[in-house]
């Protein structure tokens, strides 16, 4: 029914309104986005060889890899911005979808969505990077832990502060519940957009210090240049 729906109604692209194969973005577009390419797995920093860097063999992130779609420009921003800020819940579909094609979750027994603090997302809503999560729980058919870390700091936007602001500014930022946790292993932490990685630190850290988690995974659609 997939082939006979797409063949009557045809994928548009929701930016440009040209027609696509599979997913309502233009293929010409995604091609044009760059992609981590000889990165480190651990943090995706420029690593020659794809090799684990040295900040990483000097001070193992709290993480021990990281997969990430694409690099944080062009239109991806729009279709990041359009679900974050204005209320596009359909991109949520299309940006798991994009970074669905570009990750391996063998190692990964559960998802963990990156919580908003109860205020940010009252003012928002919803949180973003639960509908992503939600839908990439779906495709690989793995748990989606929804209420596992709380976020009990409203601490202010990170937007603008460099890495070590943005690493004192989530200090103690998330509390755990071990309890949701029971039982898993190997967890994946879903986010839209890394940018210094100091989220996904501090989140694994704390996730890391009350459970018996032993593998933790950063998948983030995008992540800043």
């Amino acid at each position: 029914m997939h082939w006979l729906e797409r063949w009557l109604l045809p994928s548009k692209c929701v930016l440009s309104g040209e027609d696509s194969e599979l997913l309502d973005i233009s293929e010409r577009l995604v091609e044009s986005w760059r992609v981590p390419l000889e990165v480190c797995p651990q943090c995706c920093e420029p690593s020659p060889g794809g090799q684990v860097c040295g900040a990483c063999l000097t001070k193992p992130p709290s993480f021990d890899r990281t997969q990430v779609g694409f690099y944080f420009e062009k239109e991806l921003v729009d279709l990041v911005y359009g679900l974050k800020y204005q209320n596009r819940f359909a991109f949520s579909r299309i940006l798991a979808e994009l970074l669905m094609s570009r990750l391996q979750d063998d190692k990964v027994d559960a998802l963990v969505f990156v919580p908003l603090h109860v205020k940010r997302r009252r003012d928002r809503g919803y949180n973003q990077a639960e509908l992503i999560a939600q839908q990439l729980a779906k495709h690989f058919r793995i748990p989606l832990i929804g209420n596992g870390v709380e976020r009990v700091m409203d601490t202010p936007s990170q937007t603008h502060l460099d890495a070590k602001q943005r690493h004192r500014n989530l200090k103690n930022a998330f509390k755990v519940d071990s309890s949701a946790f029971r039982g898993v292993r190997r967890i994946a932490l879903v986010d839209d957009v890394i940018t210094t990685g100091a989220t996904m630190l501090q989140l694994s850290r704390a996730i890391k210090s009350h459970t018996e988690i032993e593998w933790v995974e950063a998948w983030a659609v995008a992540k800043t240049k």
